[in-house]
């Protein structure tokens, strides 16, 4: 069956998200041609405005609104504890251990993970940032890097890397404990689940 070019052209954009597959993306066009141009006009409208009105944290790469600060609520919070930095691949990671309440301190964002094949990781990911993150900071001794990536391989990977890459500044580097089981992520991990992964992090 010949779909319309704008459907076809509509599918390809949103199979280009994590986690919609050709089916699916194609469902969602003609939902979408479906809802009424008033609808779709301020869908447009809002994601054209996207440069506009967010921009990112400049030190954890969270995505906030422009507020004329280079940092986030969190990252500027006084709070929060500056020397404890928790990895995490993706902003529905954050919002899991906020939304629970399991963590004090700081994120950082890597945008994704590691595929095992990859040449050159750390030019993909936010790491070049967490590395000159964690060297100017001015009380290192007192510094822990929480690796919370997924249970995966593409997680495991990005988690033996970043460990890497941050051992010849010599800071306390843990990981997430037992608790998440093998190809869990973050984002679906319950309260419970998360707490004690971060309670026998090692």
């Amino acid at each position: 069956m010949a779909h319309p070019k704008h459907i076809q052209r509509t599918t390809e954009l949103l199979g280009q998200l994590p986690g919609i597959g050709p089916r699916q993306a194609l469902r969602l066009s003609y939902v979408l041609a479906e809802k009424n141009i008033i609808w779709r006009k301020e869908l447009a409208q809002l994601l054209e405005s996207f440069d506009a009105q967010l921009s990112r944290c400049e030190l954890c790469f969270r995505v906030m609104e422009q507020r004329g600060s280079s940092y986030c609520d969190i990252c500027s919070s006084p709070s929060r504890a500056k020397d404890s930095i928790l990895v995490v691949e993706k902003e529905s990671d954050v919002e899991q251990f906020e939304t629970y309440q399991q963590f004090q301190g700081t994120y950082h964002v890597t945008g994704g993970t590691i595929s095992p094949l990859e040449k050159n990781p750390g030019e993909k990911l936010r790491l070049r940032a967490l590395f000159e993150r964690v060297k100017t900071y001015p009380a290192r001794s007192t510094m822990e890097v929480i690796i919370a990536t997924s249970n995966t391989l593409e997680g495991n990977q990005t988690a033996a890397y970043i460990e890497r890459i941050l051992q010849p500044l010599q800071i306390k580097i843990t990981r997430l404990g037992r608790g998440l089981s093998t190809g869990a992520e973050i984002e679906y991990a319950d309260p419970l689940t998360l707490e004690q992964a971060l309670k026998n992090r090692k």
